[in-house]
């Protein structure tokens, strides 16, 4: 059984884009400067998939299903955006080969204003990815923002690539000679820009929000609680292992910040553990109190064990248990899987649910624990993993923890020649 999904959205995204600058290439009229004409191919091309980019960030289900989930469609999006950006700068390089008949002074500046724009915010995305020592202040300063401001700021995107459409519809001269051309860009723009509005100012009155409360903050270490909602009206239905976008009131109030669930898909409570990583989450863990009403959209996410083959290995990094919590939470007395379940952290304290994953492992013998202690032990590696593997077992392997360790695990498998069909983690980098 296959543990990974999702195939069809990329499919249907490779073709989109292949499609449209085939389209271009058939309907060209004669006589186009070849340099010219690449540049203008590279600018349509750029907004055509800042256009699927905001496509993607409509978080509708069958985007999600398409992709198998919505971490992968998170992924997706941004690789579309910066290859995207990429053309841009091969339009300006290109563009500039040959004079431009239809040049205007607006036309110029909204060129200049959408690729300022997106450059800001490339770069912004990009900058906790980079070696930030090494680059000059601005980008290190990009690289210690905050999540929400970046957030914030990243809402602006849309803008700028409405900016890039006009700007192409006034100065684009291939689109004055081929109708068939200019409505493929209109096309193309309205789909980007439409998106774009249905997220910022529609999707509010079709996305459900459930509203909660505050029920009782529990403190599992010395930075990380775990919080309990009660619902005020009707209660969220999920399935364990998916996650909710959730904000709170009262100070601050409403900063929306995706978690995990760790409760069972049968308690009235819901329930999410918070460690303290950045501003949002420290304010959390430092003062939050019952009482404060929250709002949860939901639930996202196809993080569900129940997807794979009979032999399974679950690998939780830090904070990354959660996920597991909810499925372990759910166990009915009917689970019916052989799992190794390898729980990472740095030193025991850390543990925080340690008690209670070893009750479910008595309570069922086939889930089986290994605790690695990094401070002590060692980075858990693929190779530690698959030590105790036998030759002819396949086993669906889902992980969940800090970016870093997921993909170093994530090449580790993919060195031993684990197919990534077997291979589920959550990709939660949030820039």
């Amino acid at each position: 059984m296959r543990v990974r999904s999702g195939f069809l959205g990329p499919a249907v995204l490779a073709a989109v884009a292949v499609g449209y600058p085939v389209v271009w290439l058939l309907a060209a009229p004669a006589g186009q400067p070849a340099g010219r004409f690449a540049g203008e191919i590279c600018g349509a091309e750029a907004v055509l998939l800042f256009s699927c980019s905001l496509v993607l960030l409509t978080l509708l289900p069958f985007i999600e299903h398409a992709f198998g989930g919505l971490d992968r469609v998170v992924v997706w999006h941004r690789r579309v955006a910066f290859a995207g950006f990429a053309l841009l700068v091969a339009h300006v390089a290109l563009i500039t080969s040959t004079p431009d008949p239809f040049e205007t002074t607006l036309g110029h500046a909204l060129g200049d204003v959408a690729l300022a724009g997106l450059l800001v915010l490339i770069a912004w995305a990009a900058a906790p990815r980079l070696r930030a020592a090494r680059w000059p202040g601005p980008i290190r300063a990009l690289a210690r923002t905050s999540y929400e401001y970046w957030l914030g700021a990243h809402r602006l995107t849309g803008l700028f690539v409405a900016v890039a459409v006009i700007h192409g519809a006034i100065v684009d001269p291939v689109m004055r000679s081929s109708s068939v051309i200019r409505a493929a860009f209109v096309v193309v723009g309205v789909i980007g820009v439409g998106a774009y509005a249905y997220r910022e100012l529609l999707a509010r009155y079709f996305v459900p929000v459930y509203e909660y409360t505050v029920g009782s903050v529990h403190r599992l270490g010395e930075r990380t609680i775990e919080i309990a909602l009660d619902p005020t009206r009707k209660r969220l239905a999920f399935q364990p292992g998916q996650f909710i976008v959730l904000a709170f009131g009262g100070a601050g109030a409403w900063q929306r910040h995706p978690f995990s669930i760790s409760s069972a898909a049968s308690d009235r409570r819901l329930e999410v553990t918070v460690k303290a990583g950045g501003d949002y989450t420290s304010r959390l863990v430092d003062d939050l109190r019952p009482g404060v009403p929250a709002k949860v959209v939901g639930p996202f996410g196809e993080f569900d064990y129940r997807r794979g083959g009979h032999e399974q290995i679950w690998i939780a990094g830090g904070i990354g248990v959660t996920p597991f919590m909810s499925w372990i939470r759910s166990l009915d007395g009917r689970f019916d899987r052989e799992v190794d379940f390898y729980y990472s952290v740095r030193a025991p304290a850390e543990a925080v649910y340690r008690d209670e994953i070893e009750a479910a492992t008595k309570a069922n013998p086939s889930l089986r624990v290994h605790y690695v202690y990094s401070n002590a032990d060692g980075t858990l590696t693929a190779d530690e993993v698959l030590r105790h593997v036998a030759p002819d077992e396949r086993p669906s392997i889902y992980m969940c923890g800090p970016p870093a360790m997921m993909q170093a695990l994530a090449s580790g498998f993919r060195r031993r020649g684990v197919p990534p069909s077997r291979v589920r983690y959550e990709q939660f980098a949030s820039r």
